[in-house]
């Protein structure tokens, strides 16, 4: 080979290799988007259409890749997660954005949204319908070398009588390298929710990093009296949302923030109660009385209904709550005997149906 086609092929290799790097370099970054607002048995949400456009044109014109979903049934909505967990845990560092509309709800100290296939005509029906809103962020931040965030703007279901039930999510979610955004949206409006043009807003120029738009989120989100919106913030290495070079080293993180405002908190923010007289400290409350259970053949119906619902709590059991021991009950029985490394009888003796009703869980 000559000398000068010699030194042709080292340039392609060299210009290849140079692609290569740069399509490497590039951050992904990329936004579900997803919109409930036709429910089989509640009323439509046509905020969540308006409100998911303006999400979804906001961050496709900033440079992410937007993939919309409506209107998604319970499987859906799991293989939807699934396929955004899955494409930023295949492209470290990725940055992620979930934004959901739709109605969301409280049940036993956990915060759910729903399904559009939801039929919630009891509380607990939320159980095996609904979709707890923790194990959304859990399923993105598994991908520990990503960040991003998660915005639930959620609405009031027509038989919940106060909060929409995001405030459990504060208690629910410790930080970690997702920033999580819960807005309820309360009384008659139309058009687009304030949660999605304040997210609008923040990215509509300039560099953003995360933490500047969780703070100019909380910041025009404390100015609407008809949103109720909770934070939680990101931990980890500071990230660049919008602006910049993707493949930049990100600016310094700012000192951190004194102790007592790193907790979540809801906006409107009030002041800080003064700290109470430890001699006026009353003594602490009780714990509940323990609950004795009986074997199952001397159980009424009402003993029977609180183990399903306890199970279900639990995730062993995803039936009804009709009272009746059958397939579904006995194999959640089995899955609660191979937790406490009992016998899987399918049957539960008076000192393990004890025991289940007084668990914490």
């Amino acid at each position: 080979m000559t000398r000068a086609p010699l030194m042709t092929v080292l340039l392609g290799l060299a210009f290849a290799w140079c692609g290569m790097t740069t399509a490497r370099s590039e951050q992904l970054r990329i936004a579900l988007v997803i919109s409930n607002g036709q429910y089989a048995s509640m009323p439509s949400l046509a905020r969540c259409g308006a409100s998911a456009t303006t999400v979804r044109d906001a961050l496709r014109g900033r440079g992410f890749e937007v993939v919309e979903r409506s209107d998604l049934g319970r499987g859906e909505f799991d293989t939807a997660i699934g396929a955004l967990a899955r494409r930023i845990a295949a492209s470290p560092p990725a940055f992620a954005a979930l934004y959901y509309c739709g109605y969301a709800l409280e049940f036993n100290g956990r915060s759910f949204v729903l399904p559009t296939s939801a039929n919630i005509t009891r509380d607990y029906d939320v159980l095996t319908q609904g979709i707890i809103s923790k194990s959304l962020v859990d399923s993105l931040s598994r991908a520990s070398e990503s960040t991003g965030f998660v915005l639930l703007d959620a609405f009031r279901t027509p038989s919940a009588v106060a909060s929409t039930g995001l405030g459990r999510l504060l208690e629910q979610l410790p930080p970690s390298n997702f920033a999580v955004i819960g807005a309820s949206n309360d009384g008659p409006a139309e058009g687009p929710t304030a949660a999605s043009l304040a997210l609008r807003d923040q990215v509509a120029e300039g560099e953003v990093s995360l933490d500047m738009f969780m703070s100019g989120m909380r910041r025009q989100l404390s100015k609407d009296a008809a949103v109720t919106a909770h934070f939680i913030p990101a931990i980890g290495r500071p990230s660049v949302l919008t602006g910049g070079r993707r493949d930049a080293s990100p600016s310094p993180a700012p000192a951190p923030a004194p102790a007592a405002s790193a907790a979540s908190t809801a906006v409107p923010v009030h002041p800080a109660p003064p700290p109470p007289d430890p001699s006026a400290i009353a003594s602490p409350i009780p714990p509940p009385p323990r609950q004795t259970m009986t074997d199952e053949e001397q159980m009424s119906e009402q003993d029977r209904r609180q183990i399903q619902l306890k199970l279900a709590t639990m995730g062993y059991y995803l039936g009804r709550m009709d009272a009746t021991f059958g397939p579904e009950t006995r194999a959640a029985i089995r899955r609660y005997q191979f937790e406490i490394k009992a016998e899987l009888t399918g049957r539960l003796t008076a000192e393990q149906a004890t025991r289940l009703v007084n668990s914490v869980r």
